[in-house]
């Protein structure tokens, strides 16, 4: 990319925003709901829609290896800016306060509704969250080890495990890697190690649930960035049509979703990856050609709804299974058509998720990355009220 580039990539915040919307419906669409109707057939479309929520954690991994290879090869550079222990410190930084504190509220949320009798001879899945197995391996964000703990307090926080372990693999063995063999190789070799214990262990031991193939995602937007920003790292010689690249590949996601074959998941996986790989690409191809006005994706994605909403994603795909899970003993308990439950579910839950998890980024994510708007307004009205 030229060096007139803007620095800022808005379309990647609109990505974030628009698959961190995607989980939340997906989970209000697949949603408990006790009683022997069906949906409607529109509904049944609606949701057959909104089923692959799996496929935006995925896009979150690719962006998350473009973001933070981004830096580095805008410098050029072959190694993390500042060591890795700075990197690290950022990291924890960014990524562990809102965790924990999803993390006590969510267990929060258990014990409340332990007390209120949902089990009572402590063998159901609220008894087994708090056990001290579930709480520790949560705490040390190891939870994603062991089928019995990744999903007991708060489902979607398995995949932060894997992140943030993938974080480390960035650092100690991607970079270096990378650095002898070129992105592409890299990316190969990722792709085919991780996804090993899949095919070579037992079901029960090839930690599927995990994802640990998305080392490979991670590499792959890696990749991109030193496609977008730095050609001499293995990207193409020749600019590749990467907008037609990624119709091409959003059609192959559409079609492996319609036919739903029974593929391991990385083979799934990949070309979802690959579908992000290529948005991400045509995405920074565009941007470097200064097409942002022109471009209806650029616009799109880049709009200030969608920017704002990827700037509290995080916090919305952590606080949202809590919520959820008192929305559907909420709506169970009124006995409502599944019609009527998913509605409710997308018209009235949405908004109200999305409003908890802003006031929640507001005070356990922004003030550690941008500052926020919440809680410099509250200091403002009380200093305004000890002047007068």
């Amino acid at each position: 990319m030229s060096q007139d580039a803007p620095q800022r990539l808005h379309f990647l915040d609109g990505l974030r925003g628009l698959a961190g919307l995607y989980v939340l419906l997906f989970h209000e669409a697949t949603a408990k709901v006790e009683g022997d109707d069906v949906l409607s057939p529109p509904l049944q479309l609606l949701q057959g829609f909104l089923k692959e929520g799996r496929h935006s954690v995925v896009f979150f991994i690719v962006l998350s290896g473009f973001s933070l290879m981004l830096p580095i090869a805008r410098s050029g550079a072959s190694v993390l800016v500042g060591g890795f222990r700075r990197y690290l410190y950022r990291r924890a930084r960014r990524i562990l306060p809102p965790y924990y504190a999803a993390l006590f509220f969510s267990l929060a949320m258990v014990i409340a509704y332990n007390k209120l009798g949902a089990h009572s001879d402590g063998t159901g899945p609220l008894d087994a969250a708090l056990r001290p197995g579930a709480i520790v391996s949560h705490l040390f964000l190891v939870h994603n080890l062991s089928f019995d703990w990744a999903f007991r307090i708060n489902g979607p926080m398995w995949s932060v495990a894997t992140e943030w372990q993938i974080y480390f693999l960035f650092g100690l063995l991607l970079l270096p890697l990378r650095r002898f063999i070129g992105g592409g190789a890299t990316v190969l070799i990722a792709w085919i190690v991780s996804s090993l214990p899949t095919f070579l262990l037992p079901v029960e031991m090839n930690l599927w649930w995990a994802s640990p193939w998305f080392v490979g995602s991670f590499a792959l937007g890696m990749y991109g960035a030193d496609i977008g920003f730095l050609p001499s790292a293995g990207a193409p010689r020749r600019p590749l049509p990467w907008v037609a690249l990624t119709w091409l590949s959003f059609l192959c996601v559409a079609l492996i979703a319609v036919v739903e074959p029974s593929w391991p998941y990385p083979a799934i996986d990949l070309p979802v990856s690959l579908f992000a790989f290529c948005w991400i690409n045509a995405g920074v191809q565009l941007t470097n050609r200064g097409a942002e006005q022109k471009s209806l994706m650029l616009r799109v994605l880049g709009s200030r709804a969608l920017v704002y909403l990827g700037g509290f994603s995080y916090s919305l795909y952590l606080v949202q299974h809590p919520l959820l899970r008192l929305s559907e003993k909420v709506f169970n308990h009124l006995e409502l058509s599944r019609d009527a439950n998913l509605v409710l579910h997308l018209l009235v839950v949405t908004p109200v998720v999305m409003a908890v998890a802003w006031v929640f980024s507001e005070l356990f994510e922004r003030p550690f990355t941008s500052g926020g708007t919440l809680l410099p307004a509250l200091r403002r009205q009380m200093q305004k009220r000890e002047l007068a």
